[in-house]
């Protein structure tokens, strides 16, 4: 079975109906039919059942579908990978980061281009502790920076440096330099975030019930609502310290509340003298001398 002949069938599930999916293939409407049923003959069950009105999706359709739309994805995603090994001799190095780790990832960079001025990244944001270790043990990024050590024997997980969270408030909004938090209204990272989860079990150790009244994905949007009046956000130092923060204030609150950022690979992954030399970067960018954990 070919990818196209998978790509022809996820276009009549998207549009349930043949004549529109051959519309958007550009083939003709015969020609998809007969893929379709080649398709069919080939499982030895039926996809679709279907009416002189409409078409339904069977169940062992549903299932055919979902394996079809990773097939393809995955199709997509190598031949992309080959494409970048075909336009450079040096591809892309690939870096998962935090929101709060921008400004100094942006410098780090800067001074790792110093040295490979050709080099090229490709760089996103992955909070989910989870979601990190998958990208590279699928070999999907070369280095990620989580806020928790990974502990994995295929990974090396470093620590590159420790930050309070501080409470972003509007200027001259209190006298004091230390606060509780008790009490005040409070925006917050949504429910399943790590950031959330290190506030959760903060709030539960101080047996704190904490008046929550927004949940955002970002500390931008936070920031934001701060901006707003709309409450006060829970933010690590180091984010306060990369943006535009007239008017606003970064003030500790008792107890305090750390946390630490570390620097994730593979350790048998074969890495590129030039992404070796970017782990190498960050470390320093830190001053962090590494034994690797083998």
């Amino acid at each position: 079975m070919k990818i196209i002949q998978l790509e022809y069938f996820i276009a009549v599930v998207k549009y349930n109906n043949f004549t529109q999916a051959a519309k958007f293939l550009h083939i003709s409407q015969p020609s998809l039919t007969a893929t379709i049923k080649k398709i069919e003959s080939d499982l030895g069950y039926d996809l679709f059942t279907r009416t002189t009105k409409d078409i339904k999706i069977t169940e062992r359709g549903i299932q055919f579908y979902n394996y079809a739309i990773k097939l393809v994805q995955e199709y997509h995603q190598t031949m992309e990978k080959m494409y970048d090994l075909k336009m450079s001799e040096s591809p892309k190095v690939k870096l998962s980061i935090l929101e709060s780790t921008n400004q100094w990832v942006s410098q780090a960079i800067a001074m790792h281009r110093k040295q490979y001025d050709d080099q090229t990244y490709l760089i996103s944001e992955i909070h989910n502790q989870n979601d990190i270790l998958a990208h590279l043990l699928n070999f999907e990024e070369h280095i990620a920076l989580s806020n928790e050590k990974i502990t994995h024997e295929a990974i090396q997980s470093t620590p590159l440096y420790e930050e309070s969270y501080m409470l972003l408030v509007p200027n001259n909004t209190f006298s004091e330099q230390h606060i509780t938090i008790n009490d005040l209204p409070l925006i917050l990272p949504k429910q399943g975030s790590q950031v959330r989860l290190h506030l959760d079990d903060y709030f539960k150790r101080m047996n704190l019930h904490p008046n929550i009244v927004l949940e955002v994905d970002r500390f931008k949007a936070a920031t934001n609502f701060v901006h707003k009046g709309l409450g006060y956000a829970i933010i690590p130092r180091f984010y306060y310290q990369s943006f535009n923060a007239s008017q606003l204030d970064a003030i500790k609150f008792e107890p305090n509340l750390g946390r630490t950022i570390y620097i994730n690979y593979l350790k048998k992954r074969k890495h590129s003298s030039r992404v070796l030399s970017l782990i190498d970067v960050f470390l320093s960018y830190w001053d962090i001398n590494v034994k690797n954990d083998e």
